[in-house]
């Protein structure tokens, strides 16, 4: 195996923490450590960027107790309505011009405050964040795609365009340090990118910081960069099937 795709060493105990369930690849882990230390659970998790509802950030948290808020363009994989006091889902491309209305709508549903925000939309996914922040979302924790290639200091912010859909260049989201920069201004800490790939960034609330302690504070301790591409690395049986998901939704209680 080249070097370019060797497993990280895990450098912090949440890196170590990293696990596949029903994640794209270590995310769940990482998630479900953050929330130990913070004695979180119960609320309700909002992802835009949700996919075909197999495999993403948030359905962890769904099958743990969690409510769900799910965003994509994707229609679901399985009956959508499987479990509405559960699972809100709305089929919708989301754009910073209407992000803020779509959420706010569809967290009636559920009491609960969102505690834990996942954003993965291959491009205006920092212009996304930083409308949700500027419009008073403050979750717990924040898990945002980066652009992976761009170690800090370097800041790169693709040009905003609402119709923006990933053409699979380099030329797309933000880099950490952009992130960084932006989840600063509301009291935010980056505490873990995901080892397995580095394209997940995890940051957390200024009141739970004290948890985190052992987590380096400098960027560079934290940035993966691409290790091991995703689809190509990932092992395929651990991949669920929309029966097994529908299943395990319908009998949430």
């Amino acid at each position: 195996m080249s070097v370019l795709h060797a497993q990280r060493v895990p450098r912090t105990a949440l890196e170590a923490s990293a696990k596949k369930v029903f994640s794209q690849t270590d995310e769940d882990g990482i998630t479900l450590e953050i929330l130990r230390r913070i004695g979180l659970g119960g609320k309700t998790c909002l992802e835009i960027g949700c996919g075909n509802g197999l495999e993403n950030n948030t359905l962890i948290l769904l099958a743990t107790g969690w409510n769900a808020i799910w965003i994509d363009g994707l229609d679901l994989a399985f009956d959508a309505q499987v479990n509405p006091q559960r699972l809100v889902h709305l089929s919708s491309f989301v754009t910073r011009e209407n992000v803020c209305q779509l959420v706010r709508k569809l967290s009636e549903t559920h009491k609960p405050p969102i505690e834990y925000i996942s954003i993965d939309i291959d491009g205006n996914d920092g212009y996304l964040t930083e409308e949700l922040l500027q419009n008073g979302f403050h979750p717990s924790v924040f898990v945002v795609e980066i652009n992976e290639v761009f170690p800090p200091p370097i800041v790169f912010r693709q040009n905003y365009v609402d119709t923006h859909v990933w053409d699979h260049s380099r030329n797309y989201g933000w880099s950490l340090q952009a992130f960084i920069d932006l989840f600063n201004q509301y009291g935010y800490r980056l505490v873990a990118c995901n080892p397995h790939t580095g394209v997940n960034a995890f940051f957390v609330r200024k009141d739970h910081v004290g948890h985190f302690a052992d987590i380096p504070l400098d960027p560079h301790e934290l940035f993966v960069g691409r290790s091991i591409h995703p689809y190509k690395y990932r092992d395929q049986k651990l991949r669920f099937d929309p029966a097994t998901i529908e299943h395990l939704i319908a009998s949430l209680k």
